[in-house]
């Protein structure tokens, strides 16, 4: 079975699944060695297989074939995962039909919040992609480890612990690239250099684009300029022991949003994070991981500087997201069982005032409170095991406890315009005003894997996870108004967290030079919280369809995820992948708005000499018909049914030299124009409905290693 497994890390490009008992096996005297096996020098960039439902990637290694914005963007080529446009920065990654707080995404143990309302800066439009070793994606709810809440899954990013020699070294890496359409242009850095008892890292990135043009021409607000840097001071006193402090900051100014009534001048995120870790090797505790982490996200959005504005109001939003946290996490032995343990705490704060003017020179006087200085803050205890129940079958079991508090700070402040409070608003609303509120959320799974052959491995789940609301859905004051057909959006301060009941099955089996997987899944949500139009529903006291307000229904997930790779020869691969996903609002008896319809990729990589890589890709999606656009009952979410797209890139890459790289390619080629399902309406052009992705697009890189 290594042989299998040995294949699948190596090419697997999918959302295939394998099962800790088939890993398990290596290590069983029947085993076959690796060295029994030649594998195919194809040098693809995939996803490495590990636990059931991750896919990890290594941007430092093989980087992404083709150009990305912004972290979202990249997260989309990895299989299972879409994500959401808003302009050309700022794509809102998708799991499993979950997004926002649905998911948990954190760089070296930390967690940053954007500190945009309307969301032009998801947590992953701040990380730095090339900077980072690795870079692993779980679909679906599969470990109690990964922080509180997190139903669709997370997205971790992280540095390694260095391996270097006894004398000084350094080694890196230094990248140029160039993509056509929206002229981007791109470059990045990376240095480490030390020795086995002590290191330091640094990275560096710059990326300036012009709007690019769809498949028929038209251009599309969506230019940014981005900047960021950051650093990490390590000591490793011993084999056992590394010690790490880290500092990021990342720049993010001028970005147009075609999808919003603003766009933003400046973002900026500071983080700062410390580590240790160590490793006892004998008594009751094995290993401990201690992290603690400070990020700041100062946020600007107005409605003038980045646009033509001939009238009044001229609008602008200051906003603060800053979260602190940390995590002790350790391996027990209880009785010659590993027990792995967390303690994790965040509290994040987030302010947001729009002020507003006669021009854009005064913008003085307070118009709403967005975020009324919300904080809320959650301290976990979760633990994990895994029990070898038989030479073939394993189960693990995880349980969970999070305790969560919240406060606003400034709930009955009033505006200079308006003369109203965010309490106003709540009590307009929903009848009730901002308080403390506590929660006490438990979560639990049990996952059984079975090795039915040396060659097929069958897995199953069953778990409980609940995430609480985040600010905006809590507390968001969006004041626009309190009479008829106003245009309001309110969050709710009793809202209810969301309570997500899961099953999950697969099979993953395969033979020497190929490997194909499935994985089916269900998703019974109370609670789930529901961004919905105001139309007098039960407890919503105001009917207007142009408001905004949040309400909790029952809802279901359900999906499929397929996956294969097939080596054909020793030089030529072809990999598959395909997630559909179904969202139904079980009260009412619709559709859930902004699920992605069935899409997929389908990639063959040809390495035609030890030099030359030649790819082609096709990425598709069908049409979704399944929309919330009822014209009495719909949430405004979703614009409209979306057609089928099938978009055609190809790429080369040419080693002239050992540790230099030079590549090329074309993306969309055929000049297709489309659009993600998953997407904001196009409030700046009154013709395009949604906003297009790219049409073609020449780019080339050039990357030097030493």
């Amino acid at each position: 079975m290594q042989t299998k497994l040995a294949f699948a890390a190596c090419l697997l490009s999918t959302t295939a699944l394998a099962a800790p008992a088939l890993a398990q096996q290596q290590d069983t005297p029947s085993a076959p060695a690796a060295a029994d096996v030649t594998l195919p020098a194809i040098s693809v960039y995939a996803p490495r297989m590990s636990l059931p439902a991750e896919s990890e990637t290594r941007p430092q290694e093989t980087p992404a074939p083709t150009p990305h914005s912004d972290g979202g963007d990249f997260l989309r080529s990895v299989p299972g995962v879409t994500a959401g446009r808003f302009g050309g920065h700022g794509l809102e990654p998708v799991i499993r039909g979950q997004s926002q707080n649905q998911l948990n995404i954190t760089a070296n143990g930390a967690t940053t919040y954007g500190a945009c309302p309307n969301r032009m800066d998801p947590p992953s439009s701040y990380a730095a992609i090339e900077s980072y070793d690795r870079i692993k994606v779980v679909r679906g709810y599969q470990s109690v480890l990964n922080g509180p809440g997190a139903p669709g899954g997370a997205v971790i990013l992280s540095h390694d612990k260095p391996e270097l020699g006894e004398t000084l070294t350094a080694r890196g890496s230094a990248a140029a690239g160039y993509d056509g359409n929206g002229v981007t242009r791109s470059a990045d850095a990376y240095v480490l250099t030390g020795t086995q008892d002590a290191y330091a890292r640094l990275t560096l990135g710059l990326k300036d684009a012009e709007n690019y043009e769809d498949g028929d021409g038209n251009s599309v607000r969506s230019s940014f300029s981005e900047r960021q840097a950051g650093f990490t001071l390590g000591v490793t006193p011993g084999d056992d022991t590394h010690i790490r402090l880290s500092y990021a900051y990342h720049d993010v100014e001028d970005a147009l949003f075609p999808g919003a009534g603003m766009d933003s001048p400046t973002a900026e995120t500071r983080s700062y994070s410390a580590g240790l870790e160590h490793e006892f090797g004998a008594g009751i505790i094995r290993r401990i991981d201690v992290t603690t982490y400070a990020t700041q996200v100062d946020h600007v959005m107005d409605n003038f500087s980045l646009r033509t504005r001939l009238a009044a109001p001229f609008a602008r939003v200051p906003s603060e997201s800053d979260t602190i946290g940390g995590s002790v996490k350790a391996d027990l032995d209880i009785g010659g069982q590993i027990v792995q343990t967390a303690i994790d705490y965040r509290r994040n704060n987030r302010e947001a005032i729009r002020s507003v003017g006669p021009n854009a020179g005064v913008v003085t006087r307070t118009q709403a409170f967005l975020w009324p200085d919300i904080t809320i803050a959650e301290l976990g205890f979760a633990a994990e095991t895994s029990l070898t129940l038989g030479e073939r079958t394993m189960l693990t079991t995880d349980a969970r406890i999070d305790r969560v508090t919240v406060d606003y700070g400034r709930p009955n402040e009033r505006a200079q315009m308006t003369g109203r409070t965010a309490n106003d608003l709540y009590r307009a609303f929903y009848g009730v005003t901002a308080s403390d509120q506590t929660e006490t959320n438990v979560s639990a799974l049990a996952r059984l894997e079975y090795d039915l052959t040396d060659d097929t491995a069958l897995f199953g789940s069953i778990s409980r996870s609940v995430r609480t609301a985040d600010a905006t859905e809590r507390g968001l004051a969006n004041d626009q108004g309190l009479g008829a057909n106003n245009s309001s959006w309110v969050g709710n301060p009793e809202i209810d967290p969301e309570k997500h009941h899961q099953v999950e099955a697969g099979i993953l089996t395969g033979g020497t030079d190929w490997q194909v997987s499935a994985t089916a899944y269900a998703n019974l949500v109370d609670d789930y919280i529901l961004r919905d139009a105001a139309r007098g529903q039960d407890g919503i006291l105001i009917t207007s369809a142009n408001a905004d307000i949040y309400r909790n229904i029952d809802a279901l997930l359900a999906g499929l995820e397929l996956a294969g790779e097939w080596a054909m020869s020793d030089s030529l691969s072809l990999r598959a992948d395909a997630a559909y996903t179904y969202g139904e609002d079980r009260d009412a008896d619709r559709a859930l708005p902004q699920i992605p319809p069935l899409q997929g990729a389908l990639h063959l990589d040809w390495q035609t000499t030890e030099w030359l890589e030649l790819g082609a890709s096709t990425r598709f999606a069908a049409r979704q018909t399944r929309v919330d656009t009822n014209a009495t009952t719909a949430t405004g979410r979703d614009v409209g049914k979306t057609g089928g797209y099938a978009v055609l890139d190809m790429r080369a890459a040419v080693t002239p030299v050992d540790g230099v790289e030079l590549s090329a390619g074309v993306t969309n080629l055929l000049d297709a124009t489309y659009a993600n399902h998953l997407n904001r309406s196009n409030i700046s052009d009154p013709t395009e409905v949604r906003v297009n992705e790219p049409g073609r697009s020449v780019f080339v890189r050039g990357r030097i290693t030493f």
